[in-house]
């Protein structure tokens, strides 16, 4: 299995001996594959499995691999796709994505069904092992390429910074099920495994394009004062709350004008220099994915 690995992801063999042996073991013994008739033991994610297809349609169809995180981790599908979609209808051009914090490959795989090459990070290597299986399924392994390391040495190092990213696309770890606990969620402290302000001058170091899928009830003041210290003034962040199936799921923070101003005649762009207004309930969300 030694060359499955080096044709999916870039590890210095050298420096990364024990990452190397870790994925053939992963390999050899086909580790995270969810099974049809699997018994679920742990019951936080007994949820989650009752909707597995809302995460990947092909559950039923192809093999599919998760870790007990990825299972509350992973963008659904019908979210994935629409943000696929969304930024190659504002970025027609566009040939080179990337995908800060890759996890289970479900942003990973639907951006490689749009774009000639994408870019996945991971810190962890199960994680990426899951991607790229995942997207085996999916047919677009040959459009990844992932770089297993820490988001934020990567970025201070300049690893992506002259590849010529068209866009970069980031769902940060949020803490678990928990943040839903929080009134407003602090996108400075709890965030990981930067606050916003620091991932989001990161990202646009790579790219002017960036977008972040974050809690539905993440602090937009915050979001306001980020984008106005790495931007200045004159910055703009586009803020997108989406629901599927009927029950909201999260906000899409847009940066870059193709992204602010796409379809701008049917969105309302909010500007930095003022706080933002509250966002509205659970309830009162209206922003329709159409998958």
């Amino acid at each position: 299995m030694a060359s499955d690995v080096s044709h999916f992801l870039h590890i210095t063999r050298k420096r990364y001996r024990k990452q190397h042996q870790r994925l053939k073991e992963l390999y050899h013994e086909n580790s995270f594959l969810v099974k049809p008739d699997q018994v679920i033991k742990n019951r936080p994610l007994i949820k989650y499995w009752r909707k597995k297809k809302s995460l990947f349609s092909k559950f039923d169809e192809r093999p599919i691999f998760l870790t007990d995180e990825l299972w509350y981790s992973v963008t659904p599908e019908n979210i994935a796709k629409f943000v696929a979609k969304f930024v190659k209808a504002s970025l027609p051009n566009a040939t080179k994505v990337l995908d800060v914090f890759c996890g289970a490959g479900g942003n990973t795989i639907q951006l490689a069904l749009e774009f000639e090459k994408v870019y996945g990070v991971d810190f962890s290597l199960d994680h990426l092992y899951c991607t790229y299986k995942n997207a085996e399924s999916y047919n677009v392994n040959d459009h990844i390429w992932l770089k297993y390391g820490a988001w934020e040495k990567l970025a201070e190092k300049g690893r992506f910074a002259k590849i010529g990213i068209d866009f970069a696309f980031g769902s940060p770890p949020w803490g678990g099920p928990q943040y839903l606990q929080e009134k407003s969620y602090d996108l400075e402290t709890s965030l990981k495994p930067m606050g916003i302000t620091q991932l989001l001058r990161s990202m646009i170091s790579v790219t002017p394009n960036v977008m972040l899928f974050l809690p539905r009830n993440s602090n937009l003041e915050q979001i306001s004062q980020a984008t106005m210290q790495v931007l200045g003034p004159q910055g703009h962040c586009r803020i997108v709350y989406v629901k599927d199936n009927g029950f909201a799921k999260g906000i899409l923070c847009m940066w870059g004008p193709s992204l602010v101003n796409a379809g701008q005649e049917n969105e309302e762009t909010f500007e930095n220099i003022d706080p933002p207004p509250p966002p509205p309930s659970k309830d009162t969300v209206n922003y329709n994915l159409d998958g």
